[in-house]
């Protein structure tokens, strides 16, 4: 798996179909999309839960209503994580594309959270060397390893289906077809460790 570490600038014009708006969930595990018929099933987003695996990883299952096999090599799943900054996961939808994690990061922005211009960072290849990301039926699933996480900071996570290309070590999103996000992060993050135990604990 190859992980590399860039200059981030993401722009992104937030502006998506009202049939594809979000429901806020009070439950911090989960994300609910609503449906959006107009778009191709592995373009919509239904969910995003949370997970902690065995070898101490923490999982972000995003679930789409299709796969996709081919198609356009620059339609990605991005998982947008806000954790002391904005780090953009990102691996193709296309299934023959592999399964290699790029990963962008940029300064911390609670009113645009992907929207961000940030300074180079350098010397954090070793930092995301446990992150990694593969197909399952009908999604993607990403895998954070529990070390990485600051568990004394906040964390908030979203996702969504964009079309991007990368410049010059600065990711170019074009289109957002499909999201699913809580609204302002400064309102919808949660301490690291509030996060984990709602995690752990029992579900009911």
């Amino acid at each position: 798996m190859m992980i590399r570490s860039f200059i981030v600038l993401l722009q992104l014009v937030l502006v998506v179909n009202p049939a594809s708006g979000m429901r806020i969930d009070a439950d911090p595990r989960m994300i609910i999309s609503f449906a959006d018929q107009s778009l191709p099933p592995e373009l919509d987003i239904l969910r995003v839960t949370t997970d902690v695996s065995e070898d101490n990883h923490l999982i972000f299952r995003i679930q789409t209503k299709g796969e996709r096999i081919s198609g356009d090599r620059n339609d990605y799943v991005l998982l947008n994580i806000q954790h002391e900054k904005t780090y953009a996961v990102i691996i193709p939808i296309n299934e023959e594309s592999g399964e290699t994690v790029r990963i962008f990061e940029g300064e911390f922005l609670s009113s645009a959270p992907l929207t961000s211009a940030a300074l180079k960072q350098s010397g954090l290849s070793d930092e995301y060397s446990g992150f990694n990301a593969k197909h399952i039926n009908r999604g993607v699933e990403f895998r954070v390893p529990l070390d990485w996480i600051n568990f004394g900071a906040d964390f908030g996570f979203d996702a969504y289906t964009v079309n991007a290309t990368e410049q010059k070590q600065i990711l170019q999103i074009h289109t957002v077809y499909d999201q699913a996000r809580r609204g302002n992060l400064s309102t919808t993050q949660v301490s690291a460790i509030t996060l984990l135990n709602a995690i752990c604990s029992p579900k009911k």
